[in-house]
């Protein structure tokens, strides 16, 4: 991705691409006001949380017009925009300060900007503003969007400088992320856009212009086209009005807390229980850990998660962590193999040198410089997170049910009973166990480091064959041994040998002195992805998409069913620093029918059917 090709006609910023102004006037807030603001003017009053979408983020300004309505209000403001191509940072300051006004909202978006990676990339702008400022040409992210707008600002370059944002497809794609009453408005009358908009479903009306444009176009969604494609994907139903509702998280590791403190901060009472006498007892409780990406060949699905998964986890844990438990340093992934070094060098030419950078000098092996990775004390941090909330220890649990009264009763192995109205599994390699009876290929996986008395003098991870993190309170972990369905709680000798053995590299591993080790157990998932989501109903599934071998490219399957109000966030493997967040935040997203947190491809992904899917599509037996 590049950014916006900008040049300024006097204090007005004109677009080099498209040969346009980014304003018409010589004070747009006002116009902003007039033809976009005014929309939510006719809404305030019926809800207490708005999602709005845009096509064209431009300089931000129709947010920032927004951000000061919200500012002082108790309702919640989610934005949805498009950019094909972000304006820099310098750029954006030097517009606001032309226009003089919004310049602290100019700053404040300077200082939380995403990195230029195409994608969706949320920012939490203020405790009831989020912006999810999406990367990406409109015609190829729209469609991996999903949410219900109540409002759309159609902002793009004029038609006739633009046409491709304002195409049949782009309305099409605008419908189908829009209900009935969708209110659309855009400063323009020319005919592409109203045939668009009448052609996808919407009521037209012309409103009279702002200044001396004498007509702008309004419109209100009438119909919608309700068969859905990939219908076994489709969203669980959200649960109303969160307040004074209750969410019961089973397991206290990062994925657990994430989710807990996600849920609490939009108004759910939580309790979490955990089948331990303490929190991270598991993979979430090393000494020191790592924070980095897996990184694939550009437009690998895998690899697309997991940096949208890092992002998410980084901005997470900037905002969240005392600098104590988190450095970012920086991390160096090597490449010790020749597919590694053609992996790596596959992003030489794709602009992304503010999250990585490949550097064949590097030694003992070429390598990829990743900006933001970090080392991080994961048992430290669940300490930290776990400080707000009630725990309930040596709590492991057996079974659910649903009552009468719509509230899941959970039981566990000590006896005790608990009521909830949303439950979510953080459960990790207990996770094979609980779910024996899903078709979701989960294995549990035995993991051993090495504590070392500090040998390295490192400032940031170092991963080859093994890792190598940077010294803290007088311990050096290297790891991590990989062991699928072993159990063995206590370490070994020769993994210890083995952990040794591949960071070689780095240091003369005679002279290393082991004065510790830790055992814990991970989930992974027979793909490599995590499982994140609502909990599908598996006979629902067997039952109704029997018959997908034949009926998978139809548009008229029946629409998914889920156990109600459970979800789970697991199979996260040895990334779960990064990864966990992301299921804490896509699970908030279905729990409260925000806009998804990543794209929907990827949603697909992580969904916990997706294995059962496959299954059926292939027509084998189940």
């Amino acid at each position: 991705m590049k950014n916006a090709n900008l040049s300024f006609k006097g204090q007005i910023p004109f677009n080099e691409e498209f040969g346009d102004i980014y304003f018409n006037t010589d004070k747009p807030w006002l116009e902003s006001e007039f033809v976009f603001a005014s929309a939510l003017d006719e809404i305030w009053q019926s809800k207490d949380s708005f999602v709005i979408a845009e096509t064209g983020f431009g300089a931000g300004l129709n947010f920032f017009t927004l951000c000061k309505k919200f500012k002082d209000s108790n309702k919640k403001l989610h934005f949805v925009s498009i950019e094909k191509s972000p304006i820099k940072k310098d750029d954006l300051l030097k517009i606001y300060e032309n226009l003089g006004i919004f310049k602290a909202y100019a700053k404040k978006l300077v200082s939380l900007y995403p990195p230029l990676i195409e994608g969706i990339h949320r920012i939490n702008f203020a405790p009831n503003i989020t912006l999810d400022l999406c990367y990406g040409e409109a015609k190829e992210i729209l469609p991996e969007l999903d949410f219900s707008a109540d409002i759309w600002f159609l902002d793009g370059f004029a038609p006739s400088k633009n046409g491709s944002i304002w195409s049949e497809e782009i309305f099409r794609q605008i419908a189908r992320l829009s209900k009935v009453g969708t209110i659309a408005r855009t400063y323009s009358c020319a005919k592409i856009v109203k045939d668009g908009l009448k052609g996808a479903g919407f009521l037209l009306s012309l409103k009279e212009g702002y200044s001396r444009k004498r007509q702008m176009s309004s419109a209100v969604l009438e119909k919608k086209d309700e068969n859905l494609k990939d219908a076994w994907f489709a969203r669980c139903e959200p649960v109303a009005k969160p307040k004074d509702k209750t969410a019961l998280i089973i397991g206290a590791g990062v994925a657990g807390l994430a989710t807990a403190g996600e849920l609490a901060k939009n108004g759910f009472k939580v309790v979490i229980a955990e089948a331990k006498g303490e929190v991270a007892t598991n993979g979430s409780g090393n000494h020191c850990g790592a924070l980095m990406p897996l990184v694939t060949k550009p437009g690998v699905n895998l690899g697309r998660m997991h940096l949208n998964a890092f992002l998410q986890a980084v901005r997470f844990y900037k905002a969240t962590l005392p600098k104590s438990l988190i450095k970012f340093n920086g991390c160096i992934d090597y490449a010790f193999d020749d597919e590694l070094i053609k992996r790596y060098g596959s992003w030489q030419d794709q602009s992304v040198e503010d999250i990585f950078k490949f550097d064949e000098s590097l030694k003992p092996y070429p390598g990829i410089f990743i900006k933001d990775g970090a080392y991080a004390r994961p048992r430290e941090i669940c300490k930290f997170l776990s400080s707000n909330f009630e725990i309930l220890f040596n709590h492991e649990y057996e079974s659910r049910e649903y009552l009468q009264n719509g509230k899941i009763s959970v039981k566990f192995k000590n006896g005790k009973i608990l009521e909830t109205d949303i439950l979510v599994f953080c459960t990790s390699s207990k996770s094979s166990e609980i779910f024996k009876g899903y078709d979701m290929q989960i294995s549990s996986v035995r993991g051993q480091v090495t504590h070392l008395k500090p040998v390295l003098k490192n400032a940031m991870p170092l991963s080859a064959k093994g890792y190598i993190c940077p010294a803290v309170k007088g311990a050096q972990v290297i790891g991590a041994t990989y062991a699928r369905n072993e159990i063995c709680d206590m370490p070994k000798v020769e993994d210890n040998a083995k952990n040794l053995s591949d960071v070689g590299e780095f240091f003369d591993i005679k002279k290393a002195t082991i004065i510790g080790s830790r055992v814990g157990y991970r989930s992974y998932s027979g793909d490599r992805f995590p499982i994140i989501g609502a909990l599908h109903d598996e006979e629902f599934y067997k039952q109704n998409y029997k018959g997908l071998f034949w009926s998978k490219n139809k548009d008229n399957n029946p629409k998914a069913s889920y156990e109600k109000n459970v979800f789970v966030n697991f199979a996260h493997g040895s990334r779960g620093l990064g990864t966990a967040i992301l299921g804490a935040n896509l699970i908030a997203d279905l729990v409260l029918d925000r806009p998804l947190c990543i794209e929907r491809s990827l949603f697909h992904e992580l969904h916990p059917a997706r294995f059962l899917i496959r299954k059926l599509k292939k027509g084998l037996k189940l």
